[in-house]
């Protein structure tokens, strides 16, 4: 069995962040979940369109946070990202170069960052597909692989072939077997810098999501894509299952490791961190972005209220959608205020 030695299962609020927390203590960097999600630029929203029910989904992150993280620290990182198999090798091979990385890697010592889709994930039990749920494989024994999962307190079994299908999904974002391993676990850049530097990052990403040198993935992005969510969330009683719809919306509101709020209240944790330590940021934006988390979390209540209805013809589900509607452009209004303030304080107009 190859397994991260000294590596230590902890729970939290995001599986992104919570990954990048528990291998923070595994290397000694001694940063909570809050700062390692702030670092990562963790905040953000994306707007999509599903093929399948709920329809419509979103997150309150971008999906590149992970790497993001590795880059504001200059911490040494090896990512493998998706694409087509070299000339002369099949998918099969593919897969057996990355178990074959996935024994080497953790046998060192390190564990591996993979990005996967819970539907494929036997101990959730769940028929939903969500994706990236982000998790750290710190161990293979024989024809299974161990899993530190944010959401289990203990780290969770599950054959090579269930990993393989769950990193080869493409049912939300084309996963394509993405994994990244730390390769040299030595910060180059002070905390501080990198918070800067990260609050930047975000402010851009969600004011103009298309000047950011990152991978948006489909979907409406940033303050717009808030905005578009709100102008489309009054048409959701025509969409095939709708009070599924709106409770996959309170789930990525309240649930699916957000933190609460959509991640906002994860945002003002690690704002809030930063008060004695980088003097721009002060009480006033850590409780704007607090009050923020709060309105989505009003949000959330809304479309679970809805999704309780006996029937989406209700004329009481269209009053809660339109009250959702109403209430996201005023929370998009306010974001992108503090965006821009937020920016400002750090010392780069956007």
């Amino acid at each position: 069995m190859s397994r991260a030695d000294g590596y230590a299962h902890g729970t939290g609020d995001h599986c992104g962040s919570t990954s990048l927390r528990n291998l923070a203590t595994h290397y000694g960097w001694g940063l909570d979940e809050p700062t390692c999600f702030g670092l990562a630029s963790g905040l953000g929203f994306t707007y999509f369109d599903l093929a399948e029910s709920p329809h419509r989904g979103f997150f309150g992150r971008p999906l590149w946070i992970e790497d993001t993280f590795f880059d504001r620290l200059g911490v040494g990182y090896d990512l493998r990202q998706p694409g087509v198999a070299p000339d002369g090798s099949t998918d099969d091979d593919r897969w057996d170069a990355i178990v074959d990385r996935l024994r080497t890697r953790t046998a060192a010592g390190d564990p591996v960052m993979v990005f996967t889709d819970i539907y494929h994930l036997a101990y959730f039990d769940t028929g939903t597909h969500f994706a990236p749920h982000t998790l750290l494989v710190v161990g293979v024994d024989g024809d299974e692989a161990i899993l530190s999962d944010s959401e289990f307190d203990a780290p969770q079994r599950v054959p090579l072939a269930d990993l393989r299908s769950a990193m080869a999904s493409d049912a939300v974002f084309d996963l394509g077997y993405r994994h990244l391993v730390v390769t040299d676990s030595e910060p180059t850049v002070d905390v501080a810098d990198a918070a800067r530097s990260a609050i930047r990052d975000t402010a851009a990403y969600m004011l103009d999501p298309d000047a950011v040198d990152r991978p948006l993935g489909r979907g409406a992005h940033g303050v717009d894509g808030l905005r578009a969510l709100a102008d489309d969330v009054p048409t959701w009683p025509d969409l095939p299952d709708p009070r599924w719809t709106a409770r996959f919306a309170y789930q990525n509101v309240e649930r699916r490791g957000t933190g609460g709020g959509t991640f906002r209240r994860l945002y003002a944790a690690f704002l809030d961190r930063l008060v004695d330590d980088l003097p721009p940021i002060d009480v006033e934006l850590v409780d704007r972005t607090t009050t923020l988390a709060d309105e989505w979390t009003a949000i959330g209540t809304t479309f679970e209220s809805a999704s309780e209805l006996d029937a989406a013809t209700e004329p009481a589900f269209e009053a809660l959608l339109s009250e959702a509607s109403e209430s996201l452009h005023d929370v998009a209004d306010a974001e992108e205020r503090l965006f821009r303030d937020l920016v400002a304080a750090v010392g780069q107009k956007v």
